[in-house]
């Protein structure tokens, strides 16, 4: 495993000039220029597939809609009860398949506008400032402070401040910044800092950010800021200031890449759900000139954030501020302001380790872009182009499409199995055969979509990790949705990191029992009233293995795990090990303890031994 995460790091680190090498412009202000990712052949083999997919979509959805398969034919009254509940039905498989179609057309949509910057050498002797966080009680200290140490080797000629924006004031982070020589600050205690709504709203990284912003953001010339677990590269100023030559350039993003990918399976697939985003939807961002704002690793102009009053009041508040900024218009330039994504690595983090961590993360990201949605995105998007309306809307679509197919699928297969109310009369080999043969060009479609990813490793990967994964994430969107639409707050939730990463427990798969639950009496009640069909079961079951196999494989990670960490003890040495952790803790010297022939005395990793010191002679 560790050899696999050195691997990793190594692969990433190859990612750090992708964006080309660094050019030297005439002048001292200088926009940003962008060229095409891949040629135009690539272009042309992504019209054909899509074209070739949307094709299949066609036929597929042309027959459901011809008019023997569409309930109601025939003698049945117009009127009928029964007739209206199928076409309701009837309508949802519809739309279940229109939904993966216009997820299609945002595929190709990226990919034909994907563009990469040409990276500029940075100016020199600007102020910066570069920024993490901590919450003590969910982020380890000595992760942390990995975090620091690499931000101290980073490379730049001008001034580079750095801070640690400490949520607990804890006395442990203040002695970890005071060993460092980084400069800590806490918003704890300050009531005009900790409010319920609004820049300053308790307990949000906005929130935290925001408060340190409005007492030291001024004196900067950009702000670099990570989350705690983003390792940054040396080169993390060289390969991304030169872009803020750009006056209107308000933020600079790059990839959020997660170096613990093997660590386990949720984290593998997580970090595979990150491949399309970082090289083919961020790219495509450029090209529309609406690059998303990713919180884990970016750099921003403190002028640019203080015409917006900061980061803004949202659960997902990265996605909101970069909308709300490039509405916005640079008032020395009277341009709108513009973001740029590098798809050049300069830091690597850590992914969600447990099923708590990552239903949390994803359920916060869903119900995030419902908000936006349901009550914020209309200013907002009033204020922007054609081309970053159209990028927004199709980003946030996904979620709100997940969501939507499911319920579908869910509705229209009870409809039939518990009512006898077929959704639609069809001969499920045909069906079968061109459903297959859409699923089979999509396939196609998704394995050619691999070069676009960052790194040699991403680019060899199917991505099956990922597709179960976003698979097994279906029920916790749906729950989002829901929560949003009933206007339910969300609190916000810090990924917990490292060694306090959440446990799993019943909670953690609550909502994926009720949905297994439903998928199973879906079943026992099409079997027990005769309403046989071969398609709308295996929806049905798989509705059942959706919220059985996340649970399952928890438990079975968990045995691994104690099988490895609670080995049988030996009689022989289990007081020999007590007994050195025991006189390591209270600093005794471990020349004390008695000698074990064939055992050394070991201590603990981390703990303090002392040895006698010897007499002089």
């Amino acid at each position: 495993m560790l050899a696999k995460a050195e691997q990793t790091h190594r692969a990433y680190e190859d990612c750090n000039e992708l964006a080309g090498p660094l050019t030297t412009p005439r002048t001292a202000q200088h926009p940003v220029v962008f060229r095409h990712v891949g040629g135009a052949w690539r272009r042309v083999v992504l019209s054909l597939l899509i074209g070739l997919n949307f094709l299949t979509g066609v036929v597929f959805v042309g027959w459901l809609l011809l008019p023997e398969h569409i309930p109601g034919g025939g003698d049945a009254a117009p009127g009928d009860w029964r007739v209206i509940v199928a076409r309701v039905a009837f309508c949802f498989v519809v739309l279940v398949e229109a939904v993966r179609m216009l997820q299609n057309f945002a595929v190709w949509v990226f990919a034909w506008k994907a563009r990469d910057p040409v990276p500029m050498v940075p100016e020199p002797r600007l102020r910066i400032a570069m920024l993490t966080t901590i919450v003590p009680a969910k982020e380890p200290i000595d992760v942390v402070e990995r975090s620091l140490k690499a931000m101290q080797r980073v490379r730049y000629d001008g001034q580079v401040d750095i801070w640690i924006l400490d949520e607990g004031d804890d006395p442990r982070v203040k002695a970890m910044a005071r060993r460092l020589g980084v400069n800590h600050f806490s918003r704890k205690g300050r009531p005009e800092f900790n409010q319920e709504h609004g820049a300053f709203r308790a307990k949000t990284k906005s929130g935290n950010h925001n408060a340190w912003r409005a007492t030291h953001e001024h004196v900067y010339d950009v702000v670099a800021q990570m989350d705690p677990d983003h390792v940054p590269m040396p080169s993390f100023l060289e390969r991304t200031l030169g872009y803020f030559r750009d006056p209107d350039v308000a933020f600079v993003v790059a990839p959020q890449v997660y170096g613990n990918m093997y660590d386990n399976w949720v984290v593998h697939g997580a970090s595979v759900q990150q491949y399309l985003f970082s090289g083919l939807i961020e790219r495509g961002g450029n090209g529309l000139d609406a690059p998303l704002l990713i919180g884990t690793n970016h750099l921003y102009r403190p002028l640019a954030w203080a015409l917006i009053d900061g980061y803004q009041d949202s659960i997902i508040e990265d996605h909101l501020t970069s909308m709300v900024v490039m509405g916005a218009k640079n008032p020395l330039t009277d341009r709108r302001w513009r973001g740029v994504y590098t798809p050049d690595v300069v830091a690597i983090g850590e992914g969600p380790t447990s099923w708590t961590d990552y239903f949390n993360q994803q359920k916060r990201w869903a119900y995030g872009v419902w908000e936006i949605l349901l009550r914020k995105a209309k200013p907002s998007l009033a204020r922007l182009s054609m081309g970053q309306r159209l990028c927004y809307g199709l980003v946030q679509s996904y979620y709100p499409s997940v969501a939507l197919s499911a319920v579908s699928g869910i509705v229209a297969t009870g409809t039939y199995l518990t009512l006898g109310i077929n959704a639609a009369t069809i001969e499920w080999r045909l069906w079968l055969g061109l459903w297959g043969a859409s699923m089979g060009s999509w396939a196609i479609l998704w394995l050619w979509l691999r070069r676009y990813n960052l790194a040699r490793h991403e680019r060899r990967e199917i991505g099956v990790h990922g597709m179960l994964l976003a698979l097994f994430a279906v029920p916790v969107y749906a729950a989002a949705g829901l929560a949003a639409l009933a206007r339910r707050p969300l609190a916000y939730a810090v990924t917990a990191k490292g060694r306090l990463r959440s446990g799993d427990g019943l909670r953690t798969f609550r909502t994926h029992a009720v949905w297994a639950l439903v998928g199973a009496a879906l079943l026992v009640t099409s079997a027990l009233l005769r309403y046989d069909s071969i398609a709308l079961r295996f929806w049905a079951l798989l509705s059942v293995v959706v919220g059985v196999l996340p649970p399952l494989m928890a438990y079975a990670a968990y045995l691994r795990r104690r099988g490895v960490e609670e080995p049988e003890e030996d009689p022989v040495t289990a007081g020999l090990v007590v007994t050195i952790r025991a006189t390591a803790a209270s600093g005794m010297a471990i020349d004390d303890l008695p000698t074990v022939h064939g055992f050394p005395a070991v201590p603990h990793a981390g703990l303090p031994i002392q040895h006698k010191q010897k007499s002089p002679a």
